[in-house]
């Protein structure tokens, strides 16, 4: 299998496994915990993002860099802009298309993947080795 194929077929893996943390904390918080969805959207971002470092950094990339606080501080910077996307892609869907805000996350994350995909790609695992 083409290496470029298969990175990008186990980042889709791990990034779904990744996207439940995220979906299921997003619908955790705002219906259990009664916290307005936009907020915690926030911090399910961030446990689908620390899910998403650790399976891609040992399973996918293999990458043995031991430079884990520089490596994470790219990988989170990445995350970062995907999390302002995030925020204003469900933000858009929500509050002006009326969308439920689970379908609207689920449409968040299929557009944020490529971009997560190229930045940890290039800068998370390609810069730091």
């Amino acid at each position: 299998m083409n290496e470029k194929l298969r990175l990008f077929l186990g980042y889709v893996l791990f990034g779904g496994i990744a996207a439940l943390v995220d979906l299921g904390g997003l619908y955790i918080l705002t219906e259990f915990a009664g916290i307005n969805y936009l907020i915690s959207a926030v911090f399910s971002y961030i446990g689908g993002m620390i899910t998403n470092y650790s399976l891609n950094k040992v399973f996918n990339f293999k990458n043995k860099s031991k430079k884990i606080a520089k490596q994470f501080g790219l990988f989170t910077l990445v995350a970062l802009i995907g999390l302002g996307l995030n925020q204003l892609i469900l933000w858009i869907l929500v509050e002006l298309a009326g969308i439920w805000y689970i379908w609207a996350k689920i449409i968040s994350i299929s557009l944020i993947m490529v971009w997560n995909f190229f930045g940890h790609k290039k800068l998370t695992f390609g810069l730091i080795k």
